[in-house]
């Protein structure tokens, strides 16, 4: 084996569509099937590369990623998960690097492989893992479910991928929600369809785009509305379908920053967000630019 001599980074950040926030629409990205060496656990723990998660933007977050994901109204089966990767080579030679799964995955997952190429020393890539599949659940009675996967980062000195230097394995951890379960309370919906705002502000209704008719609220900067999340109960989520012309800015909890996408829309369309509330007192600000519409909004906790 190599002695691992310096460092890999590797910066995790979130495509929407099946990420930390779940998009209503997947797109297909093209994938290559190949047959790879598997190397023992064992193996790859003795020879680690060195893996520094820095969130979603490099100044957000050093935890590995929690996705949420509401089951409900999302069109396709199974659900395609994207996972934003930013590596750096900072290995003393150039390698061909893939990712694929590190163990099994739970009951319902399929995980590919997906082969990034060669990157050169102090090299750098972006690339979008997409090859993580999940069948959707058609409920889930207790709510919530929680799964994670483990993935691998590994280098071959070889483009066909047989030549094995090294790997290591990183986790990511999906929230499944099915706001439609008997646990949640529903402490609010907003559908908009009595023409006014219901306590958002930053908006005005419209009947452009809908999801439900026949009203939706409409802003060109942002949209923002407090909730109390206290007694009787402990988990909270805001869970809204928003339609972008642009970029969706950021989402803001108290003024903080809390979700922040590195990457733009594919196509125009609803996507769906799954956003967790704190306990106490919270304030949910949505920032959208270049416009944006939002509709069937619900506040869910138990």
């Amino acid at each position: 084996m190599v002695e691992f001599k310096r460092f890999m980074a590797i910066w995790f950040g979130v495509v929407i569509l099946g990420t930390l926030l779940m998009g209503g629409t997947s797109i297909w990205l093209s994938s290559r099937d190949k047959s790879v060496e598997q190397t023992s656990t064992q193996e790859s723990d003795e020879n680690h590369f060195s893996v520094v998660y820095r969130g979603f933007i490099p100044t957000y977050s050093a935890a590995y990623p929690d996705y949420y994901i509401t089951i409900n109204d999302l069109k396709d089966n199974p659900l395609r998960m994207y996972i934003q990767l930013f590596l750096r080579n900072q290995e003393a030679s150039g390698y061909y690097f893939m990712v694929d799964k590190y163990q099994t995955p739970p009951a319902g997952w399929t995980i590919n492989a997906a082969f990034l190429g060669y990157i050169d020393v102090e090299g750098t890539m972006s690339y979008t893992y997409s090859n993580i599949y999940r069948d959707k659940p058609t409920s889930i009675t207790e709510g919530e479910r929680i799964e994670t996967i483990n993935l691998a980062l590994k280098a071959y000195y070889d483009s066909s991928y047989t030549n094995f230097y090294s790997q290591d394995n990183f986790t990511v951890t999906y929230h499944l929600i099915d706001r439609m379960s008997a646990v949640w309370t529903v402490l609010d919906y907003d559908s908009f369809d009595a023409g006014t705002t219901e306590g958002w502000s930053g908006g005005s209704v419209s009947t452009d785009y809908y999801r439900s008719f026949r009203y939706s609220l409409r802003s060109s900067s942002y949209f923002s509305k407090s909730f109390s999340i206290g007694p009787p109960y402990s988990t909270a989520y805001l869970i809204t379908p928003i339609r972008c012309y642009g970029d969706l800015s950021n989402i803001e909890i108290d003024g903080v920053i809390y979700f922040q996408p590195d990457v733009t829309w594919w196509v125009i369309a609803w996507y769906q967000f799954t956003i967790p509330l704190h306990y106490g007192d919270v304030s949910v600000r949505i920032n959208i630019i270049n416009g944006g519409y939002m509709d069937d909004v619900y506040v869910i906790a138990k």
